[in-house]
């Protein structure tokens, strides 16, 4: 959905790559990875918490 927007070569996207403290877009792949990560038995003692997968973003 973003990708007219967002540019590998674009000002637009440099300046939104500024806004998250690890200096990139996330992917697809790393969204997929903590929601399985949440699925699994591994996070079967987790209850009620916030998982922000935001590159740091929250915290700005």
């Amino acid at each position: 959905m973003s990708d007219e927007v967002v540019k590998p070569d674009n000002e637009l996207t440099a300046q939104l790559k500024l806004r998250y403290p690890v200096g990139r877009f996330g992917t697809p792949e790393e969204v997929a990875g903590a929601a399985l990560f949440l699925c699994s038995d591994e996070a079967s003692f987790i209850t009620g918490q916030a998982l922000p997968v935001d590159g740091g973003r929250l915290l700005v």
